[in-house]
């Protein structure tokens, strides 16, 4: 009713439960636990528990990267906040999600400043730690701030935060004090919809939109969908009528596609674009497997300078490329190497939208992009597109990564490792790798054609994969498809963030870990000190972590395996019974010390050049 009243701990489960969260992130401490509280008893939220607040900050960050919504983080004031933040820093920097709910001491011990445990014993102690991820937020909301007794204003700051989280794509902050839990608010507000920034339409929707070629009832298909893009204003449509202008005049148009571009929902978009108009179309590395890396549209990865010659020619050579969501990062544009003439191109943002040297900053993208599928297929009826070769040609070729049959010697070396755990991956596969020598492996290799594909490429925080295999994992279970989860992780990024292997076992999850043994951080080796003592590791007996972190009942069952050949590791994957994710596995590969992918070896020297100042 609209004069109902619930308490503002409920309020908020109820918030969270109407963005399709159903797990929570987190640490326990005693400035949340009555929060915790109203998370437990309610039937449809389920509470985590993670290792370490960090852990829990790399979880929430790999289930929204996954389930393409929002994610929950719960943490203490101070120690547990802290502990977080290099986590939700990585979740603000590649534009994920995050709301993380602070439990705090009570409004009336902050103001009469009491020297409480958790504090910096300072003027300044119950807004340091605030001030400290303002910088990290887009948006907050301090309820210590509010009077205690204008509750409704509690509503009105946490969905305000709330929405800010989910409309930018970016973490928000929510100071939660103890007495505001149990406080009394209005239950109007739960009546007022939230956005929802990833309402794009679903695959299965376009497969079903007239065939390329034909004018498609774009704006037919989002009513019939429930998503109704807002009218567009003058500037986006002439940005549209620009960008339709350029296309039209080109005789060899791409699309590439980046990191924003899945943020935003936006790649059944851009699919049917891309088919519709007959365009071919690349990833970036952040960018990777957003869209069918098989599909006879499918050009391959560009990075600049780190592409295969093939991609990086093809690409430099068009004359208009229509880029969508990009973040040219260092590891994610080759070291800055692209060659893409802003003359020639269009930038698609959530913020701003460049066309040509102009820039738009109140458009976006889920506006542009949408009315130019309409525009763009007009445009083609008026052109012949040129085709390139797909990149199934260009492996028939031997010009990109394939499966080795019978390669030379039988040591696991990355030249043969990612071509033949590449023909592996099952086609709806979750696979997630930590920035090193796994996500540089996989880049040049096709995934299957549902696959997702994971890295933190910008922030690229070492042990991030591993809890971001956990919220991965928990997002996979509440699909009904129940995909795998595949993780590739070094054996030095492991032993950060080992224990949530534990958490992995105690919820249940089945993922695939594998650990590759390199004898320590290769990646930083490739780049400087081959030799060095700060590039060696502490060497584990990776295969006592199992049983170890399982404990004596295990709530799953487990198995771990050491490979230290290729026909070994060609024989397990071949095994009928390991390709039944009904456990958690971990699979050791032993592999020889200085072996990096090409890719890598080239990004670490052109990271050395721009380190070196260019020499």
């Amino acid at each position: 009713m609209p004069d109902s009243t619930i308490e503002f701990a409920s309020y908020i489960v109820e918030r969270l439960k109407q963005t399709g969260v159903k797990q929570v992130f987190g640490v326990p401490g005693d400035y949340n636990l009555e929060f915790l509280d109203y998370i437990e008893k309610d039937a449809q939220l389920a509470w985590v528990g993670n290792a370490n607040e960090l852990n829990a900050a790399y979880a929430a960050d790999g289930y929204a990267r996954v389930k393409g919504g929002l994610a929950v983080l719960v943490t203490t004031f101070g120690v547990g906040e802290l502990s977080a933040l290099c986590g939700v820093a990585g979740s603000l920097s590649e534009r994920l999600p995050v709301l993380h709910i602070v439990g705090a001491p009570s409004t009336r011990m902050q103001r009469e400043r009491a020297l409480l445990h958790h504090t910096l014993n300072t003027p300044s102690s119950f807004s340091a730690f605030s001030d400290m991820s303002k910088q990290l937020s887009c948006s907050m909301a301090l309820l210590n701030q509010i009077a205690p007794d204008t509750p409704n204003a509690y509503a009105e700051a946490f969905d305000e935060t709330l929405r800010q989280c989910l409309t930018q794509c970016r973490p928000g902050y929510v100071e939660l004090p103890m007495d505001a839990v149990r406080a009394v608010v209005s239950s109007r507000g739960l009546q007022l919809p939230l956005p929802e920034p990833h309402a794009a339409p679903s695959l299965d929707a376009l497969r079903q939109i007239t065939p390329p070629g034909t004018p498609s009832p774009i704006n037919k298909l989002y009513k019939d969908l429930g998503y109704f893009p807002p009218k567009p204003d003058s500037v986006t449509e002439h940005v549209v009528a620009l960008i339709t202008r350029l296309y039209a005049k080109a005789q060899r148009p791409v699309v590439l596609v980046d990191a924003c571009a899945a943020r935003f929902g936006m790649g059944p978009v851009i699919r049917h674009l891309v088919e519709a108009c007959g365009i071919r179309f690349f990833t970036t590395p952040m960018g990777k497997a957003i869209l069918d890396e098989h599909h006879p549209l499918y050009g391959g990865c560009y990075a600049g300078r780190n592409s295969l010659a093939p991609v990086r020619d093809e690409v430099e050579a068009s004359d208009f490329v229509l880029y969508v969501g990009s973040l040219k990062s260092d590891f994610n544009s080759g070291s800055f190497s692209v060659h893409i003439s802003d003359e020639h191109a269009v930038k698609l943002h959530s913020y701003t939208t460049q066309v040509g040297y102009a820039q738009f900053p109140t458009t976006d993208i889920r506006h542009v992009l949408p009315l130019l599928v309409g525009a763009l297929e007009a445009a083609t009826s008026a052109r012949t597109p040129t085709r390139g070769e797909s990149l199934q040609e260009k492996m028939k070729q031997g010009r990109v990564a394939t499966l080795v049959d019978q390669p030379d010697g039988d040591d696991i070396v990355h030249k043969w490792l990612w071509p033949r755990v590449g023909s592996w991956f099952a086609d709806n596969d979750i696979i997630i790798t930590e920035t090193g020598t796994s996500s540089f492996g996989l880049l040049p290799v096709p995934l299957p054609s549902h696959a997702s594909y994971h890295a933190q490429v910008l922030w690229g925080s070492i042990g991030w994969s591993v809890g971001a295999t956990l919220g991965a994992a928990l997002a996979a279970e509440e699909d009904a498809d129940k995909r795998r989860t595949v993780l590739f992780v070094g054996d030095g990024s492991l032993q950060l963030t080992v224990q949530e292997i534990g958490t992995m076992v105690r919820r249940g999850l089945h993922p695939y870990l594998f650990v590759l043994n390199n004898d320590g951080y290769e990646i930083e080796r490739q780049i400087h000190g081959q030799t060095a003592e700060y590039n060696n590791i502490q060497r584990y007996d990776h295969q006592l972590l199992l049983p170890f972190l399982a404990g004596r009942s295990p709530a799953t069952p487990f198995e771990s395996h050491v490979v230290r050949t290729q026909a070994e590791l060609h024989a397990l994957l071949l095994d009928d019974k390991f390709n039944v994710p009904d456990r958690i596995r971990l699979i050791e590969l032993v592999m020889p010390k200085g072996d990096a992918p090409e890719a890598l070896l080239l990004q670490a020297r052109l990271t050395a050049e721009a380190n070196n100042g260019g020499h």
